[in-house]
This record gives C-alpha cells, structure tokens and sequence, in this order.
C-alpha cells in the first residue's frame, strides 16, 4: 500500500513537470512560428534596405560580431539560471532575491564599465579594418557601429529577464519578447519604406530601439506583477552572491566563449577570406535551416531548468524518459533536413530573389551542421541543467581552439571557400557530439547505482 502511494506522488510530480514543459513548449510552438515569418519577412525588407549584396552582407557579419558581446555577463546568466532555479524549488525566496538582485547590479556593472572602454577605444580604432568595409565612409560606420554596440550594452542588462523567465520554467516569455521585437522592427521598417526612407543606420538604429523597448517593458512589467516578490534592489546586493553564483558561471562563461568562437565567427571569417557577398549567402542559407533548430530548441529549451529541478529532486526516472522522446526526435529531424536541401534555392528565388543562388554543396554542409548542432544540443542542455559541464568545456574549448585557423586552412589553403568555413566548423562540433551522449549516459547511470 506505502510502495503504491509513494509510485503515486511520484507519478504526480512527473507528470506536473512534463505539463509544464510541455504548455510551454506549446505557447513557445505558437510564438516561433509568428516569429519565425516575421524574422524571414524581415529579412526580405532588410535586404532592400541595404540596397546591394554587399552591404547587407556587412550588415549580417555585424550582427554576428555583436552577438559576442553577450559573453560580457561572465556566465552570469547562467549561473542565476540555475541558482535561481534552485531557490525556487526549495521556495526560499530570500536567497532568490537576492541572487535576481545581485545578477542585475553585477551585470550593470560589466555593462557599463564596457561602454566606456569601447568609446575610448572608438577615439583610436578605425573598426572598418576589423569588417573589411573601407567601402563605407568613416563617420558613417562609426556612427552604426557605436549605436549597435552602445544599444548592446543596454540589451545585455535588460535581457537577464530572460534567466528569470527560465528559472521559473516560463520559457514562453523570452520567446514572447522575440516576437514583439520582431513586430515592432518589422512595422517600424515597413513605415519607413513607405516613406522611401532606408539605409544602413536606419536600419540599424531601428533594429537596437525595438528590442530595447520590449525588453524595458517587459522587464518594468514583470517585476511589477508576475515577479514581485523578487524584484532586484540595491539593498538585497551582495558580494558574497557574486562567488556563488558566479562559480559554475565562470565555467558557463568559457564554455559560452568556445560556443561563440565555434559558431559566431564563420561570418567574420568569410569576410576576410572570400568576400562579404558570401557573407549573404552563407547567412540566408543558415536562416533557412535554422527553421529545424528553432523548432527543436522550442523543445530544448524548457528543458534545461525542468532537468535542473528533476536533478534537484533526485527523479532520474522523469530524466530518461524525456531524454528518450527526444533523441525518437531526431528521426524525422534527419529525414525532414535531408528533404529540405532540395527546396533551399527555390525558397531563396522567391524569399529574395533571382540574384542569390546557393551552391549545392554549401546546402549539404550546412545540413550535417544543423544534424549535428540538434543532436548536441540534446546532451547539452541536460548537462548544464545539472551542472556537469567539465567534459563539455573540454571538448567545446578544443574545437574553438581550432576553429579559426582550421576554417581558414580548408577555406583558403585547400580552395573551398566558404564551404570549407561551415566544414571546419562541423569538425570542431563533433568531438561534444560523441562525448556528450556518453557523459549523460554515465551521469545517469551513476546517479541510479547511488
């Protein structure tokens, strides 16, 4: 009878964490799909924007660039993702202020401090050198450059939100701030085509103040209501809470360096390389794929706080099954890639236009690296729910050590240009694609035999 009660809350709490993972998926399912035709609506505007092959090409290599900058909160969201996740688990809502508190002021700081550094720097550095954009006059690009640098800083503060939001398992709201950003962009641009005003800062500057403005909202919102209890204040700071939260974020912040470096440099690369036409290309393509990661990270990404509150619990049981679903997942995902790579250059004819023509073999690489970004991302988000990231620091860490150079080697050394990017970029990706599998494997395995 005890034996039948005990299978029975036990069932109850599996069954309470998987409906909750699941409505958010449902709710995240919903808003990418909007987001998602607004994002390749966006593009298309974006594109005319610009107004050449080149220049959008540039537009797309900064963007890329800037995403580095998210590296500056140190692992910090990260780290009060999980802690937070935590606090909340055991319903100790003091510590959960004051770690939401001292996230905020710890990341403000770095933010900042940053600001100032890159305005002096400014002075100094012609940042033109750096995108091979000496097409572009000088004050010009100065002046789009600091404005989506500057506006970054801001965005870096306000988007830690977003580690809340997951936290508390609401992973539909980061996705929900995705789709207003990309609404407001994609109204405020389509009023200025109306009006026959464009450009590169225009555009710019456009795409900074959209997602500053939902990520000021929402943040203004949320901590007026939905999270109140938890609202970050100077009073509830505390150094001692910088160690703790920042001792798995140190390790998050590597591993989010050696991500970076792996996947955010293949613009920057092909720039330098080959041209920034190629540029275009190249990131058309992956937005296209990018589709089949959306979707799966819809299901990933709830994932990693409801591990970290499984983990926390001690139920492994509701960890294998969901694990199990997931790789059943990868079936259709290899068969729906592998059919997709015949209809990317009729997608890009009528997306953009009879100017941009993929070649087959960029298609196909750029298939294996989605395969294989999908099926990594299976084992790292359950890794870095429970904090088991050492292996995955080792392996992600070699591969962006090699990167770079590996990359240049095949695309300039051997002549395959940017193929030859993506190609050293996938070979840097598979050495956490065969540990990964192994290392959750053997987490769960010994957490059982305990």
């Amino acid at each position: 009878m005890r034996s039948s009660i005990i299978s029975k809350i036990k069932l109850d709490k599996e069954d309470s964490l998987t409906l909750v993972v699941r409505k958010n998926s449902l709710y995240s399912l919903v808003l990418r799909v909007l987001s998602i035709f607004l994002s390749f609506w966006s593009v298309r505007v974006a594109y005319d924007f610009t107004g050449s092959q080149q220049i959008y090409g540039l537009w797309l290599t900064i963007l890329s660039v800037i995403s580095w900058l998210g590296l500056l909160n140190g692992g910090m969201g990260n780290g009060l993702r999980n802690k937070l996740s935590q606090a909340i688990a055991t319903n100790n809502i003091q510590n959960a202020k004051a770690y939401v508190s001292t996230g905020y002021v710890f990341i403000s700081a770095i933010a900042v401090a940053c600001c100032i550094l890159f305005v002096i720097m400014t002075c100094f550095v012609d940042w033109r050198t750096a995108f091979n954009a000496s097409y572009i006059p000088k004050d010009e690009f100065v002046l789009l450059f600091s404005t989506v640098v500057i506006s970054y800083f801001f965005q870096l503060i306000l988007s830690t939100l977003n580690a809340v939001c997951f936290a508390y398992n609401q992973s539909t709201l980061p996705s929900l701030f995705t789709f207003l950003s990309n609404l407001l962009y994609m109204v405020c641009l389509y009023i200025l085509k109306i009006f026959n005003i464009n450009g590169l800062f225009i555009l710019g500057f456009v795409y900074c103040i959209t997602i500053l403005v939902v990520l000021l909202l929402s943040n203004i919102f949320l901590f007026s209501s939905k999270y109140s209890d938890i609202k970050p204040s100077l009073s509830y700071f505390n150094k001692r809470y910088i160690k703790e939260l920042m001792g798995n974020g140190i390790k998050f912040f590597l591993l989010e360096i050696s991500a970076v470096i792996i996947f955010a440099t293949d613009s920057m690369v092909i720039t330098h390389v080959v041209n920034s036409k190629e540029v275009a290309i190249y990131q058309l393509v992956m937005k296209l794929f990018s589709v089949f990661t959306i979707f799966s990270s819809i299901i990933m990404v709830p994932l990693w706080s409801a591990y970290t509150h499984a983990f926390s619990k001690g139920d492994i049981g509701w960890i294998k099954k969901t694990m199990k679903k997931n790789l059943f997942l990868m079936i259709p995902l290899i068969i729906g890639v592998i059919t997709f790579t015949f209809l990317v250059n009729p997608l890009l004819r009528i997306w953009i236009g009879e100017e941009i023509i993929a070649s087959k073999a960029l298609i196909w690489v750029v298939a294996v690296y989605t395969i294989i970004t999908v099926w990594s991302n299976i084992f790292a988000y359950l890794l870095n729910g429970i904090n088991e990231i050492n292996g995955q620091l080792l392996t992600v860490g070699l591969g962006a050590i090699v990167n770079i150079p590996l990359s240049i080697y095949i695309s300039k050394n051997l002549g395959y240009g940017t193929v030859g990017v993506v190609i050293g970029t996938i070979l840097c990706l598979v050495p956490f694609a065969i540990f990964g599998p192994i290392k959750s494997y053997l987490v769960i395995k010994n957490v059982n035999s305990k």
